[in-house]
């Protein structure tokens, strides 16, 4: 079950997505703004791109805590 719909929209908030939710919307989002021409349904690359950032700070941000976690 993909997190996301065809347009590449999550269906809930980055915080709430699982890790592999996380890493395949990633993935998902750095293919598209890879492609010379975005699909019809997909969003503006800006607003594509403000997703992207907003994947990896949350990806960032269980980095930190997962490595706090481990010297505690």
């Amino acid at each position: 079950m993909s997190a996301t719909d065809q347009g590449l929209r999550p269906l809930h908030p980055v915080s709430q997505m699982t890790t592999s939710e996380l890493a395949e919307f990633r993935s998902d989002l750095e293919h598209a703004l890879g492609l010379p021409t975005l699909p019809p349904l997909y969003a503006p690359r800006e607003e594509l791109q403000q997703r992207l950032a907003a994947v990896l700070a949350e990806q960032d941000e269980r980095a930190r805590i997962r490595h706090a976690n481990a010297n505690a």
